[in-house]
């Protein structure tokens, strides 16, 4: 008898909301919406001032188990929490403003069924700027962990939290992202990928908001210099893994360099959105030196960093939506491509 009928989930989705009343809806419709019936829903309210509550009691008598607290915690400790309440066998943590295709858990499901071995799967996310969808970059059905982490340096494998499905005792085994980091994913990806390969469908099943009209995603104001930091934090911890793995010299070299030019365009890429977000050109000014050693890894960030302090904010975005409508083309058209002033962020 499999688990759902016995009334045991093997599917988490997990759904952490603060003040986002007006996209909440949207996300939960989408988790009840599964066409497997091995899912369960957690929706936790992290101290939400707004008509969140109201939105959440609509969905009563709807299999939903719901959480209320008082004040605001991090969002690192508001991820522990739900990951400690899930009863499922996996875990997904959908965004209050992502939502998810019918058929995600169910196929997510089936390729674990498949490949037991399987770290972590994922799915196509579709990345959303506005009105305009980018289709995420992909890999095999299966690849080596170590490999996905690779290509995810040399910009071949784009993956988003909400589109990517652990097992709960592994992330529970990894234990509580550390206070001083900021990208979870990241850290949860790393440690995940060493355990075993990587599972992918390429069906655009998840949908990622990276921007949108109230651009409030969290990560998009975390200061360059920070955010560089951490980046070369784990890509040093991927190139040491890849060397305990038995990396040949020749891909340590090409890993090495892949990284440190993801992070020079990464630390351009979060002058872009600080700045899209309301930091102001003298703040961005301020942030340049602690970013120098970062940014030289990559003659091309400096254009970046130098539109982000010479243009008004409206006009950065309106070159930020031109190049996601360019690049969605070429990928819907299966041509490669990389999207300008792209940031993978949660």
């Amino acid at each position: 008898m499999a688990a759902a009928d016995q009334g045991v989930p093997r599917l988490t989705i997990a759904i952490p909301t603060v003040n986002r009343a007006d996209l909440l809806g949207r996300a939960i419709e989408s988790a009840l919406a599964q066409t497997s019936t091995a899912v369960e829903i957690l929706v936790s309210d992290n101290g939400s001032t707004d008509n969140t509550a109201a939105v959440i009691t609509s969905f009563a008598g709807r299999g939903l188990r719901t959480f209320r607290h008082p004040s605001t915690m991090s969002a690192a400790e508001h991820g522990q929490f739900l990951i400690a309440q899930a009863r499922g066998e996996f875990f997904l943590g959908l965004s209050d403003d992502d939502y998810l295709e019918p058929e995600f858990a169910a196929e997510v499901l089936a390729l674990f069924d498949h490949h037991p071995e399987l770290s972590f799967v994922y799915t196509r996310c579709a990345v959303h700027y506005e009105d305009c969808q980018v289709p995420a970059m992909i890999g095999p059905l299966v690849e080596p962990g170590i490999e996905f982490l690779a290509q995810h340096y040399a910009g071949k494998r784009e993956v988003s939290w909400c589109a990517c499905v652990t097992r709960v005792r592994d992330l529970r085994a990894v234990g509580p992202q550390p206070k001083e980091r900021i990208m979870g994913d990241m850290f949860f990806w790393t440690k995940l990928a060493a355990r075993g390969p990587v599972g992918c469908i390429p069906r655009t099943l998840s949908h990622y908001i990276l921007l949108r009209q109230r651009n409030d995603n969290i990560s998009h104001g975390t200061p360059p210099a920070i955010w560089a930091r951490e980046s070369q934090q784990t890509a040093g911890e991927v190139l040491e893994l890849s060397r305990q793995a038995g990396a040949h010299a020749e891909d340590l070299q090409r890993l090495k360099t892949d990284s440190r030019q993801y992070v020079a365009r990464s630390a351009a890429n979060q002058f872009v959105w600080t700045r899209i977000r309301g930091a102001s050109p003298l703040q961005a000014w301020s942030w340049i030196a602690p970013c120098i050693p970062y940014l030289s890894w990559s003659p091309t960030a400096w254009s970046r960093v130098a539109a982000a302090l010479l243009l008004p904010r409206e006009v950065l975005r309106r070159l930020l939506l031109n190049s996601a409508s360019r690049i969605a083309q070429t990928r819907r058209a299966d041509a490669p491509g990389n999207l300008t002033l792209k940031v993978t962020s949660t």
